[in-house]
């Protein structure tokens, strides 16, 4: 195994081997000498660019001799056929449709995995017409450099058997028929490794995975090593019990400048929940109220007691499990499953449901050494196991609306409140995201057009924030009373007229947390 290192820092390390060989001889070599020095530099830089891989590979211990199967280097034959993703196939394989199983068939065996997975995120992937939008923007302006790169995680099969399609004039992408159903069940189950160590940043993101098929009726990869179906071979996988799986695609950077766009895989990567061995699957494929016990406890669904989930895997299957895994993968994102499939949606509840249980408020009266009065808010990221928000944090939108009434109910002092336009003055509230801007230092939403961070106020796990609000109350107060809100929407009422058309939707705002503090003067 060799770590892919930059030709210059290549020829650094052979020849520092090599000096350090013939350092050794007093006289000039002869040509078999010189052979054999050459020979001990090439097994000298063998083993610093192997201790470089290894040191790449986040955990990896200092003792540790190889690194796991799924993540070895990408075989010199294969080739990442569809860049600017990193998708690869064995053998550079042409795949079709065929390859791939329809996932309504596999309801037939697996009903309350595909209950959980129709309606998701992952199956609307494509479909979401505000990502559709905003691709498009992005496929016209880059001059059609980010279809693959898009649709390498939002339709790997659509990419892989050259079945995505951009219609310029609509401004719609299309796939096969079950491409177009997004990730389905024979993209993760067919996902045989990790090519993080061949990316440009030697990180995981822009669909860094292998893409192995085998058919309907070919071998599914998965985390249990006692599996067996009636309907097709299965092979346990140990790539499907880590968070390196769902890394491939959720840390996300741009592909012309290598700038991290999305990072929840990193901020999980360097919090609690990883070094308490707690991975994405652990809260995303459980129900809301496990997850909010495996925040609260720091432990893994399959260490609490009185889960519920056990049952069996698959219908007919021959062994009771502990644990069987939801597939609903269900985050944030209220506003498309909702769109998609109705208001009263199963997965934009347990979206508003998993918000309304992520953060908690603290508040306090102090006073100020000016004779005004200051109310402090502390915001805490309780049970995310990433940051506050994450994803595309420039445009998601977590802030504090903050309403002090005196005793009679009148407002004496507001910050928060959106304007008659659904907008926040960004410059005067507490909000919680990124400000992203472009090559010329212009602000923008615009992933494509990304080249850095000029501001950064998430909240990490377990982490929180203080802000403070001064205000004065007017003679003859006898009490105020502090409303605390913290609320949540996916994007900027502005980004969806821009990406949607003015009027078009209006970006619902989701109250995350609400507590009331009162004070008697």
């Amino acid at each position: 195994m060799i770590c892919r290192l930059p030709k210059l820092l290549l020829a650094s390390v052979m020849a520092l081997g090599m000096s350090a060989v013939m350092a050794e001889m007093p006289v000039p070599p002869s040509p078999a000498e010189m052979m054999e020095a050459g020979q001990k530099a090439m097994e000298a830089s063998h083993k610093a660019m192997e201790a470089m891989q290894n040191a790449a590979y986040h955990g990896a211990k200092p003792a540790m001799d190889t690194l796991p199967d799924y993540m070895n280097m990408v075989k010199p034959g294969d080739k990442f056929q569809f860049p600017p993703s990193y998708i690869t196939v064995p053998g550079n394989r042409k795949l079709t449709e065929a390859d791939f199983g329809d996932p309504s068939i596999c309801a037939g065996c697996h009903p309350r995995q595909y209950k959980g997975w129709k309606g998701s995120m992952h199956s609307n992937a494509l479909k979401d017409p505000i990502f559709q939008k905003l691709w498009h923007m992005g496929e016209v302006a880059t001059g059609g450099k980010l279809l693959n790169h898009c649709g390498g995680c939002h339709t790997p099969i659509g990419v892989t058997t050259g079945t995505l399609k951009h219609n310029k004039e609509t401004g719609e992408f299309t796939a096969g028929p079950i491409g177009s159903q997004g990730v389905s069940c024979d993209v993760c189950h067919n996902i045989s490794k990790t090519n993080f160590l061949e990316t440009a940043t030697l990180e995981h993101g822009n669909a860094s995975f292998e893409l192995d098929p085998r058919g309907m009726n070919g071998r599914k990869l998965g985390p249990l090593k006692d599996a067996m179906s009636p309907f097709h071979p299965t092979q346990y996988s140990e790539l499907h019990t880590k968070a390196d799986f769902c890394g491939n695609c959720h840390n996300i950077f741009n592909p012309a400048n290598g700038f991290p766009v999305e990072r929840t895989y990193d901020e999980w990567k360097y919090s609690v929940y990883a070094r308490k061995g707690i991975v994405c699957q652990d809260c995303h494929m459980v129900p809301v109220e496990t997850a909010i016990r495996v925040a609260t406890e720091l432990k893994r669904p399959k260490e609490l007691a009185d889960t519920g989930l056990g049952g069996f895997a698959g219908m007919g299957a021959m062994k009771e499990r502990d644990l069987v895994h939801d597939h609903g993968f269900v985050g944030g994102n209220a506003v498309v499953t909702a769109l998609l499939t109705g208001e009263g949606s199963e997965h934009a509840e347990a979206a508003r449901k998993r918000l309304q249980n992520a953060a908690e408020l603290d508040l306090r009266f102090d006073d100020r050494m000016d004779g005004l009065k200051e109310l402090r808010v502390e915001v805490f990221n309780v049970a995310a196991g990433h940051n506050l928000p994450t994803s595309l944090t420039d445009v998601r939108e977590i802030w504090v609306h903050v309403v002090i009434k005196d005793q009679d109910g009148k407002v004496i002092y507001e910050n928060g409140q959106l304007d008659s336009h659904g907008e926040l003055d960004h410059d005067n509230v507490t909000i919680f995201n990124a400000v992203a801007v472009d090559e010329n230092g212009k602000v923008t939403h615009l992933p494509w057009e990304v080249t850095r961070f000029i501001r950064e106020t998430t909240i990490p796990p377990k982490g929180s924030s203080i802000s403070r609000y001064a205000f004065s109350a007017p003679e003859g107060t006898s009490k105020v009373v502090a409303e605390v809100s913290l609320n949540y929407r996916s994007y900027g009422q502005h980004l969806a007229d821009v990406v949607l058309g003015h009027g078009t939707l209006t970006i619902p705002v989701i109250q995350m947390e609400h507590e009331v503090a009162e004070l008697d003067l």
